[in-house]
């Protein structure tokens, strides 16, 4: 993402930081993502507990339809880990986030 701003005019040392890139990923070419099924644990992250009594939101409940079907199978949690830099690039003041998600340990997109 870095290197997509020098697309127009690329120099040398941009073609160096794109030769080590592609070594990085050549490296992992026989790599897999296994799809792993097994629950995670969140049991030393602290919950921080919210008092919803004095918002618009206090009293809201869970619509669920009358004619949903019933839930099969254990429960599959979706955890999502965000960061972000904002100060990346000196240059023009932009900065990066990435996200990633997983259901139960799996990444997904």
């Amino acid at each position: 993402m870095s290197l997509s701003r020098f697309r127009a005019m690329p120099r040398q040392g941009h073609l160096d930081r794109v030769k080590r890139i592609h070594g990085c990923l050549s490296k992992m070419r026989h790599a897999t993502n296994k799809i792993r099924t097994d629950t995670p644990d969140h049991s030393n992250v602290p919950v921080k507990m919210c008092d919803w009594e004095c918002t618009c939101y206090a009293d809201v409940k869970e619509e669920i339809p009358l004619d949903a079907p019933k839930p099969k199978g254990k429960p599959a949690p979706v955890t999502s880990h965000f960061d972000a830099n904002p100060h990346h690039d000196l240059v023009s003041g932009k900065s990066v986030a990435g996200v990633l998600h997983q259901l139960n340990k799996t990444p997904v997109d």
